[in-house]
């Protein structure tokens, strides 16, 4: 059994709680007794790292991901290529990963990003070979994702609240997701739209129902696409003008969580606005499969880049914000001005 030992006085315990609960007998806390004990710094700057909790603290080699990259571009090459493959051999251990993480994954999660590892080890595919694993989405984008589908009929699920708008459509019940075709263009194939608020509130509290619904999907041999109408870039500005603020970090927590588990059935992907959402959702659904193992995300970022698209003020912020005053005080008196 691992023992966990205190460098004050030698005492070994049998959990990491209990060592925890034994600090405070020395007057210390506990980010004090890690930092005084284990010290550990910035690899570009430095300087110590933050200490949050035990796991933070021995994991991150960096105190902000901003640092991160900048020592990508510094280092020597070698030297990058070599941390960034025993990190990910590390974590893709420790997590159980099955396959390894796409480039929504990575980002949310502190791991070098899609392209510093295409411009360091020539893409991605290589690079997963190299640390024996293969990724969850390898595919390269097909060329039919390129053509014009604002002509194909859609079908929007009856309980789908704002439904976007296409130029044909037909509302019925669907078992799972807003959107997907009808029988005669069928792909197997479903889109779930989301609101930044919506996606966030799915993947948190209502985490088991949304398991339960992309376990429905699998077990039907169908691929969900979650499309969440906003830009990913702009995402914590949009959570800091909500009415309704969460905790990012564990939003995207729970959002890789469901990834790692159902790769194989879902995806998620943020669009860039409710206008994007209403182009790249009939482009999922009529190249279906062959978008199944093509990381998204990646590609249709790329696309808004190309086509300056990014640099949109998205819908959401918005319609999350809407008119409601921010402080309590306010609200009162916005009341009071409304009766």
């Amino acid at each position: 059994m691992m023992q966990f030992e205190c460098k004050e006085c030698d005492k070994s315990f049998d959990t990491q709680r209990g060592l925890h609960m034994h600090i405070k007998k020395h007057d210390m806390l506990l980010g004090d007794y890690y930092v005084k004990n284990y010290p550990r710094f910035d690899k570009l700057t430095k300087n110590p790292i933050e200490f949050k909790n035990a796991k933070q603290y021995f994991s991150r080699d960096f105190n902000t991901t901003r640092t991160m990259n900048l020592w990508f571009e510094k280092a020597p090459r070698d030297e990058v290529k070599k941390y960034i493959l025993e990190k990910f051999k590390k974590r893709i251990e420790n997590k159980h990963l099955k396959h390894a993480p796409s480039s929504l994954y990575l980002k949310t999660g502190d791991w070098p990003t899609l392209d510093v590892i295409k411009k360091l080890f020539g893409g991605y595919n290589a690079f997963c070979g190299q640390i024996g694993v293969t990724p969850a989405y390898g595919d390269n984008i097909c060329k039919e994702f390129f053509e014009d589908y604002s002509d194909q009929e859609v079908w929007i699920d009856t309980r789908e609240n704002k439904p976007l708008g296409f130029e044909k459509s037909y509302v019925i019940k669907l078992d799972f997701g807003d959107y997907t075709l009808p029988p005669k263009n069928y792909t197997h194939t479903h889109a779930e739209r989301k609101s930044f608020q919506d996606f966030a509130a799915t993947v948190t509290n209502g985490y088991a129902r949304f398991v339960r619904e992309i376990e429905r999907c699998k077990s039907l041999g169908c691929f969900l696409f979650i499309v969440v109408e906003d830009n990913y870039n702009n995402i914590y500005k949009t959570n800091s003008a909500a009415y309704k603020k969460f905790n990012m970090g564990f939003v995207f927590s729970r959002m890789r969580s469901i990834e790692a588990q159902f790769s194989d059935c879902c995806q998620f992907v943020f669009s860039g606005s409710r206008e994007d959402s209403e182009e790249l959702i009939p482009k999922i659904l009529c190249c279906g499969k062959k978008l199944w193992k093509v990381d998204l995300q990646y590609f249709w970022e790329k696309e808004l880049e190309k086509n300056g698209l990014d640099r949109r003020k998205p819908e959401t912020l918005q319609e999350v914000q809407g008119n409601k005053p921010r402080s309590t005080f306010q609200r009162r008196l916005h009341r009071r001005r409304r009766s």
